[in-house]
């Protein structure tokens, strides 16, 4: 999905890509994955069932050292920053202010950090920017499943999960947290993502290069990992 502006003789690039809700690369004997609904935006969507014993709970770390900004008389600080490298706590915490909000207002809890949802979205982030790509799938192959996995969120093959992923790019005013969340919200795919009733955990990754997708333009890229381990 491809979204132009343009004020003052200077356009904005801002493009958006969504993985649903769910996502298991393989199962085992004992706890196998079975594939759910395809939504209508046309991606493949999975979810694994939880085992019924054999795995460890309680696996939901929270680094202290993220902003978490909730919103004040319905606004969220430092939404309108465009990322740079001494701001990225501030946008990343703004980005998920702006989720949470809406998320308040459709009747959900908030999502909380989850530190491997971080590093997983974060390292796709800088991935994507400094390999010059924007897709879901990394040079690699890595997908957002298997991320998650070699980031620690899902750490046993008996578990029960439920993932997706959304990403985003802009630039100029187009690659602020504000606009950002509301060209999410725009799009059916990422809005579901947003809106899951079953997401507790999240990871937000932002970077501040975004090289020749912007064709030399300042903005940012983002990652929204989102997750919720059922076990």
């Amino acid at each position: 999905m491809l979204r132009s502006g343009i004020a003052s003789a200077a356009a904005a690039l801002a493009v958006l890509a969504a993985a649903p809700a769910g996502a298991s690369a393989s199962g085992t004997a004992h706890c196998p994955a079975r594939r759910a609904s395809t939504p209508s935006h046309g991606t493949r969507s999975y979810r694994q069932s939880s085992c019924p014993k054999g795995h460890a709970r309680g696996h939901h770390a929270r680094p202290a050292h993220l902003l978490f900004f909730t919103a004040h008389d319905g606004r969220c600080p430092y939404s309108q920053l465009q990322p740079s490298a001494t701001n990225l706590a501030r946008v990343r915490a703004a980005t998920l202010c702006l989720v949470n909000r809406e998320r308040s207002a459709h009747g959900e809890r908030a999502l909380h950090w989850n530190v491997h949802l971080v590093r997983a979205a974060q390292a796709h982030t800088e991935s994507m920017a400094f390999g010059d790509y924007f897709e879901h799938i990394g040079p690699s192959g890595s997908t957002p499943l298997s991320r998650m996995r070699r980031n620690g969120y899902i750490y046993s093959a008996r578990l029960g999960f439920e993932v997706a992923e959304n990403i985003g790019w802009g630039s100029l005013w187009l690659g602020t947290p504000r606009a950002v969340v509301a060209a999410w919200m725009a799009s059916p795919g990422h809005r579901a993502n947003i809106l899951d009733a079953r997401f507790r955990d999240t990871g937000i990754g932002v970077s501040p290069h975004t090289n020749l997708l912007a064709h030399g333009q300042s903005g940012g890229i983002y990652t929204q990992d989102f997750g919720v381990i059922d076990g």
